[in-house]
């Protein structure tokens, strides 16, 4: 089965009986992603032998598997593998004959550091953030939720400047920009949280 998650909607398409499963742009397709960023026929779930695995179909934007790319020879599939979508929908593999089902962790922040792409809720931001936009995202998820003081984010994401010569008027307005750009997909919840007098935290849902 292939699910996608979009806040806390939910879709799913189920692989038994499947040989193919296209993913694309195409109306055709089994899974239709209507997205331009999206090729027509993009990437495929095909049977193999007792499991299923993934290509990529020549797309313009890529595929990812687990955040690899997938390029060449098909990529196996494994209950709970998360698929990427020209960096734009994230879909997981659940397979049929798992123990337990996959706990999903589609609600929140995540990121792929090789791409620095920023996903919230499933969705990744688009036009992507700044590198210094990243750099306080990742500094602020690798505390998990822990309080980061000014002096660790501009380390972070000035690494070449002195506390100093960074101006905390400049950290807020960094930290005001992500803000909103964050509620570009999420306006319900507020995820970075200030810590008067010392710094910021970066509140989960």
């Amino acid at each position: 089965m292939i699910v996608l998650r979009d806040g806390a909607a939910e879709r799913t398409w189920p692989l038994a009986g499947r040989e193919v499963v296209v993913i694309g742009r195409d109306a055709e397709c089994a899974i239709c992603l209507p997205d331009r960023s999206v090729s027509r026929q993009h990437a495929a779930v095909r049977r193999s032998g007792r499991g299923y695995v993934l290509v990529d179909n020549g797309s313009k934007n890529g595929t990812w598997l687990n955040g690899q790319p997938v390029t060449g020879e098909p990529r196996p599939l494994k209950d709970g593998d998360d698929i990427s979508i020209s960096a734009r929908y994230k879909l997981w593999y659940v397979d049929a004959d798992a123990t337990a089902p996959l706990a999903f962790s589609g609600r929140g922040i995540r990121i792929d550091p090789e791409t620095m792409h920023v996903f919230v809720n499933g969705q990744v931001l688009a036009p992507p953030l700044s590198a210094q936009q990243f750099g306080l995202i990742k500094v602020l998820l690798d505390a998990d939720g822990g309080p980061v003081p000014r002096e660790m984010i501009v380390s972070a994401v000035w690494p070449e400047t002195e506390r100093d010569g960074v101006s905390d008027d400049s950290i807020d307005a960094l930290v005001k920009r992500c803000r909103q750009r964050l509620a570009e997909h999420d306006a319900r919840h507020s995820y970075v949280v200030t810590i008067r007098g010392y710094g910021f935290r970066l509140d989960q849902p």
